[in-house]
This record gives C-alpha cells, structure tokens and sequence, in this order.
C-alpha cells in the first residue's frame, strides 16, 4: 500500500470512528471523563515528581552543574543554611581556583533567610521580596542569560558593588515589564541599588521551593547580611569569620570530570583551608569532607522521595482502574454491535480492517481524554504548588508531555485490542439474525467480565 493511500484509509477510518461515536454520546462522554481523570491525575503527579527530582537547571550543560555538600562540620564553627550545604567564604575563595576540576565555582546566600523575604522599596512603594547576594560569575558561570541591560562581573562582586538584577517574574509581575526601570534605585533595607539588568524567564533563581526576586552582588554592608543576621552580630562577618559556614556554592564541572574525581582533588584543599583558619580537629572528632550532588530537582526535597513513590502508585492503580473501566464500556458497547460486525466480516473485512476501525475509535477517545487530562493536569499541579507552598514552577514540560503521550499510546492500543477477539470471531450467521440475538453475551465474554470486575474490585480496595 502506497504511503498517500494509507493516509487516505486511515482519514477515512477515523471520520468512520467519528460517526460511531456522535451515535453514542453518551458512552463517548463518560469514556472521555474517565480517562482524563485517569490521565490527568498521573500527569499532575509525574509533574511534581519530575520538578522534585528529575528537572535540570534551564541553563547550558545543566549535567555539569554540582552542588557542594560537607561532612562532619568543625565543633568550632557555627552554620547558618540549609543543612549540609552552606560553606565558610575562605573555602568558596580557595576552590574556585581549582581550574583544573571546575570552570566554574559560583556562590550564593539568601539576604532574608531560608524561610523569610526582605523588605525592599521602589519609590514609595515598599514591599516584601526574595532576594539573594551572589558571587561576580553567578549569571555567566551558571550560563544565564540577561534579556535587558548586564549581569555581574568579578570587579562587582569585589568592589561589593550596589548593583541589582531583577528576575523575570518579579520585573513583570511589580513592573509589568516596564524597560525604563533600568538604572533606577531599587532599596534594600534602605540600600539604594541601581537595577542594572532582568533575567531570562526560564531562570528562577536557586532557592528551595521559592523563587528568587532580586540578586545582587556579596556584601560587606552590616545591614545587609546573609540569612537575615542583624548589623551588631559579631560572629555574622561574611568577610572575616572563617568560622561561619553560611555561603552556599555550585560548581561546573570540566567535560570529562566525574564526580568522584573532582571530590578527590577538591577534598585535600577545602581540608587544608578549614583547618588551617580554624586549628586541627579534636581527638575523637571526625574530619569534615566535601561532597558533590548534581543538580537537580528541588535541593532538599529530592532526598525522601518514597511519599512521591507512593502517590505515583497510587495514581497508577487509578489510570488502570479507569482503563478497565472504558475497557468494559468498550467491550459492552461493542457486544451490541456483533451484527454490524458480523456483516462487515461477511462482505470481506478481515482482522487488520477490523482492528483499524476499533482502534481509530479508541484513539479519537484516547486523544480527547488525553487532552482534557492535560488540562486537568495544569489545574491540578498549580493546586498542588499553592498546597504545597512551593513556589518553583511544577508546570508540565516537554518530559510531562512524552510521559502523557505514552500513556495515551498504551490505552489506545490496548482499547483497540480489548473488543477485536470478540469482534473477529462473530459468525456470519448473525448478519441475518436481530441484533437482540446478535448481541447476547456468550460465557466466555461473561467470565472474562466476571475477571475483570473482580481485577477492579480488588485494585479498588489496594487503592483504600
């Protein structure tokens, strides 16, 4: 068959299968629901998990990207941060002279804390805001672009210069994109900055479960500190307390440097710099080392993912209980049709006719189902964002999407192959029969039923 006539079938089957469901409305709208409550739940879950888990930074080379982690903090310093990843700023000064095991080494701190906004005013305006200090290289390292105006440089970040970058979503949401806000002074706890550049949309900055606002450059100002340290705390000196594990860093990787051999080269130099500012551990005190995790997902959230396990099975178990619910409806419906099937095998359809026509109906209510799912989908992640109270985006993205389309693919192949033994191995004899008589079940039909009504049953109560 020449490729323009299987077009030409298969246009002609699915305005067939078109017809075959506008006479049963009904049937087509429930199957459609059902599979859009299946598809849509399993989506909106997948969403979360590949926003937790699986997404990459929207930079170049994201799989280069490396968070630094330690071990063992030093019994005399103290840390403020999240966790394992907030370092001393002599270790961050030693490291990104490592060209040999980085290209880059960039850092970052939140100016309000981990869980709190600064205030921060334009004009008269003031308002609460996310904002973080960064390194020179922050934009340019991570491989972030500006759309308006400049990023930073090195010479910012040593001259702690009062400069600042908007994000995309902050620059539309305050400003609604406004282009004359370049080189105006942006307060930060009563600091003027001047806005020199905006952000690309897709970066959001790297804050867990928040984006960013604003970024500026490190500073040495008391008023701004990191972590919302106030001015008269002596122990908070971002430039001169090696004791103070507070500054956050990512590396990129050169091409060929794997993540054991980087920490091997970076472990004796991070060592030597902590121990040499703070004195040897004490006996019985083990050593701090560094560790590096790629970057990926929400940093803090992608450790436990068993809840997400869990609440991916469990929307598993109802795809597939909705999947043998349209199965049944599909098997159903088509026992009332054993004498249109029958005339058709009696004028010389065979089994690949029959099986095009069943799966060009299934696809029309896989393809509707699928899309309404995808807007249940969207619905329900912005639901569970907002639930949640993370604000990175848990948007479907082009991963969501194959993940979609390959459920879709597997339902409608498989509702095409549910009803076609039944279909193909109806007697010709029934073309001359009433389709009251043509559609009586037979009792294989009826176990086979029985089966599946006990395989929902049983899935049903797993699922409670």
């Amino acid at each position: 068959m020449q490729p323009s006539d299987l077009i030409i079938t298969s246009l002609r089957e699915l305005r067939l299968a078109g017809r075959q469901l506008l006479k049963s409305p009904l049937f087509a709208l429930v199957a459609i629901l059902t599979l859009a409550l299946g598809i849509g739940a399993n989506t909106a879950v997948f969403s979360v998990m590949n926003a937790v888990v699986l997404r990459y930074l929207p930079v170049p080379n994201p799989q280069q990207l490396v968070l630094l982690h330690y071990t063992e903090q030093p019994s005399n310093s103290g840390q403020t941060g999240y966790d394992d990843t907030s370092l001393p700023e002599n270790a961050f000064e030693a490291l990104r002279t490592q060209s040999g095991v980085l290209s880059d080494l960039v850092a970052f701190v939140p100016i309000g804390g981990a869980a709190g906004k600064t205030s921060i005013r334009f004009g008269a305006e003031t308002e609460e805001a996310s904002g973080d200090e960064v390194s020179g290289n922050f934009f340019s390292g991570l491989g972030v672009q500006i759309i308006r105006g400049h990023g930073f440089t090195l010479q910012d970040e040593q001259q702690h210069a009062q400069s600042a970058v908007l994000s995309y979503g902050f620059w539309t949401r305050r400003f609604a994109r406004n282009p004359s806000v370049l080189n105006q002074p942006l307060y930060v706890k009563g600091v003027p900055f001047t806005i020199v550049g905006v952000a690309a949309p897709e970066f959001i900055g790297l804050e867990r479960d928040k984006a960013t606002d604003f970024w500026i450059p490190l500073q040495s100002n008391p008023l701004i500190k990191p972590w919302g340290a106030p001015a008269d705390d002596t122990f908070s000196l971002p430039y001169g307390n090696p004791r103070w594990f507070y500054l956050m860093q990512i590396g990129r990787l050169k091409p060929g440097i794997s993540l054991k051999r980087a920490e091997a080269q970076l472990n004796p130099v991070y060592q030597q710099t902590v121990y040499g500012a703070l004195g040897q551990p004490k006996a019985g005190d083990r050593q701090t080392a560094l560790h590096l995790t790629q970057v990926r997902g929400i940093e803090g959230q992608n450790q436990d993912l068993k809840p997400l396990v869990i609440l991916l099975a469990m929307v598993v178990l109802v795809l597939v209980i909705a999947c043998a619910n349209v199965a049944m409806m599909l098997v159903a419906r088509n026992a009332a049709r054993q004498r249109e099937f029958s005339l058709r095998m009696a004028l010389g359809a065979g089994t690949a006719s029959m099986f095009r026509q069943l799966f060009a109906e299934s696809l029309l209510l896989v393809v509707a189902g699928g899309a309404l799912g995808w807007v249940f989908a969207n619905v329900g992640t912005r639901a569970l964002a907002a639930w949640s109270e993370i604000e990175v985006s848990l948007a479907p993205d082009s991963r969501v999407l194959l993940f979609s389309l390959a459920i879709c693919c597997i339902a409608a192949l498989v509702f095409g192959l549910a009803p076609l033994r039944s279909a193909v191995r109806v007697s010709s004899a029934l073309a001359l029969k009433t389709s009251a008589a043509a559609s009586s079940a037979t009792r294989s039909g009826a176990r086979i039923a029985q089966a599946v009504i006990a395989l929902q049953i049983s899935l049903c109560l797993m699922l409670l």
